[in-house]
């Protein structure tokens, strides 16, 4: 079996990017022939897809932006000639269009539509899946998968739910080494760390953790908070504004998003829309630490509330801090117990073996169906 998967605009870790490198990853080890079509990382060039070139030596760089043009749909094209694929697994929008366009008239592959946003769909997207030339659409959690079934107009045989899976340095965290990072991120040793990992976005709840940590500040529990991601220096205004100034962290982009989960004690993502399952979530139970989270579709797949975890309100600053609250002032071995817990949870669900041979069966689905399409 040959596999292209094509992803758009935004280097490794944008949007479902990060899910289509451990995709090719789990295939890979399974001996799957695996290309990869990649949109440029524009914050990074080059570096920024190392890792990417490490798991997969066949790879282009494309311009797959959502407005294809003749240029890039012709070096598509060309791709998917030359590698002559069984099966094109899709993430990202301007990825998609290019599948279509520039697929016109090579039928003989199974396409397959990835989508990890949790959202309402609107007239296009949902065009889109209820293509006949699209063979499945693979939404990465049940919220995601109900939302897509609940427009009656897409065929629920099209539909294949596969859970996203774990970046595999996360599955095994004693290899992280983290040396030094904690002083390099001006963050004490010994202090208890509260970390939420992402770029800048209003969609994100950033500014729901700022109040939920000026709250707990204002009780007089210790500890310190952590933003890491692109565009979080324009959190420092209202950090400064919430007297948290002097216990948070903000740190731009990072390359090494496993040393970042390790150093931290409890993760936190306190979104209010637009996500699914969260990655960050998945990576972060997968290295044995507890979460707190917004209770957002997919959320409540991602972490077992009382469990792995707790789930609060979307948007609710108030029980955020609670729930930060009761991991703070947890002994430490009761709150490895919760990190075990998480880990055990993460091997069962989120595993890249297991992923991978969930999607090679997809993909066996999506080939028949092509067949019968093109009979």
């Amino acid at each position: 079996m040959r596999v292209l998967i094509a992803v758009g605009q935004g280097g490794i870790y944008a949007g479902g990017a990060h899910q289509a490198l451990f995709a090719i990853m789990g295939l890979k080890n399974l001996g799957i022939e695996v290309k990869a079509v990649w949109g440029p990382d524009e914050r990074e060039g080059v570096k920024g897809l190392a890792r990417l070139a490490a798991v997969c030596p066949d790879y282009e760089v494309l311009p797959l932006q959502h407005r294809p043009t003749g240029a890039s749909l012709r070096a598509f094209r060309k791709i998917l000639k030359d590698f002559d694929p069984d099966v094109v697994e899709v993430f990202k929008s301007g990825a998609q269009y290019h599948a279509l366009f520039g697929g016109i008239g090579l039928n003989r592959h199974a396409l397959l539509f990835y989508r990890g946003i949790s959202r309402t769909m609107d007239y296009f997207q949902e065009l889109k899946y209820r293509l006949n030339r699209v063979d499945a659409v693979v939404p990465n959690c049940r919220a995601l998968e109900r939302i897509i079934l609940s427009t009656g107009r897409i065929a629920p045989d099209k539909v294949h739910l596969i859970y996203d899976e774990v970046d595999p340095v996360c599955s095994v965290p004693e290899s992280v080494d983290t040396t030094g990072l904690r002083a390099e991120l001006g963050i004490p040793e010994e202090t208890f760390l509260v970390t939420h990992l992402g770029n800048y976005s209003p969609w994100r709840g950033q500014d729901v953790l700022i109040r939920a940590a000026m709250l707990l500040k204002e009780k007089g529990v210790g500890f310190h908070l952590l933003f890491c991601g692109g565009d979080t220096g324009q959190l420092t205004p209202f950090v400064a504004d919430h007297g948290i100034g002097d216990i948070t962290t903000l740190s731009p982009y990072r390359r090494d998003p496993a040393r970042v989960l390790k150093i931290s004690d409890l993760v936190v993502n306190s979104s209010i829309g637009n996500e699914s399952l969260s990655g960050v979530l998945l990576n972060a139970q997968a290295m044995g630490i507890p979460c707190v989270a917004s209770r957002m579709p997919g959320f409540d797949e991602s972490v077992a509330d009382d469990e792995t975890g707790h789930l609060v309100p979307v948007g609710d600053p108030e029980s955020l801090a609670k729930g930060i609250e009761t991991f703070l002032l947890m002994p430490s071995d009761e709150r490895r117990n919760w990190g075990e817990r998480a880990r055990s949870r993460s091997r069962l669900m989120f595993s890249s073996e297991a992923r991978a041979r969930q999607r090679i069966e997809v993909y066996e689905r999506a080939i028949h169906h092509r067949r019968m399409q093109n009979r």
